[in-house]
């Protein structure tokens, strides 16, 4: 049996819980509710080895999911499966609204300007409580580019293509940060002359 169509990950194993064998799971989904009708996951552990487990219960508790699998009945069963990622098929992902995605989804496309000019892959999508909007991360290392993912500078997603077209505001391109254009867009103000002493 193949696992590769178990790519979508929706949360982490990062502690037992309790001593019945629950595990407790981080999220790393907008939509947890999920866990409650899920009857089977797909871990993923940290060598990379993947197995299907048939979930026998789920709760939510605090900001996380306790997660009650199937023959996981003591705290040293759930042990081995600290650090594991939680997989679901990617055919029950939610449906999302208009103009929303997933960020596996948008990973890997091509960034390009309105003009044409090609930024570079989206690598990373940043997120979290002191983030107010995502911010999409292009490229890596030294050329890496940071835009906030609003619609004043996304103006199109076509993951059909695999492209993201942007419209980034004057200041935020690497280059425009080194020659000190000025965040407004406008012409930088010459300096005034030193005073004659």
């Amino acid at each position: 049996m193949s696992l590769e169509e178990w790519s979508l990950m929706v949360g982490e194993i990062v502690a037992p819980f309790g001593i019945k064998g629950e595990a407790k799971v981080r999220l790393s989904t907008d939509f947890p509710d999920r866990f409650s009708r899920l009857r089977q996951v797909c871990l993923r552990l940290p060598d990379g080895t993947m197995r299907l487990w048939d979930v026998e219960a789920a709760r939510h508790h605090k900001e996380q999911v306790l997660l009650k699998l199937k023959g996981v009945n003591r705290i040293e069963d759930v042990e081995p499966l600290r650090n594991a990622q939680v997989l679901i098929r990617a055919t029950e992902a939610v449906r999302l609204p208009a103009n929303e995605y997933y960020i596996h989804d948008l990973l890997g496309c091509e960034v390009v300007t309105e003009t044409g000019r090609v930024l570079g892959a989206l690598t990373n999508v940043l997120r979290g409580d002191a983030i107010v909007h995502d911010v999409y991360v292009i490229g890596e290392g030294k050329s890496e580019i940071l835009l906030p993912a609003i619609k004043e500078i996304v103006r199109d997603v076509d993951l059909a293509q695999r492209r993201i077209v942007v419209t980034p505001t004057p200041g935020l391109l690497p280059e425009e940060q080194e020659a000190g254009v000025p965040e407004s867009g406008e012409a930088a103000a010459p300096e005034a002359p030193e005073p004659d002493v």
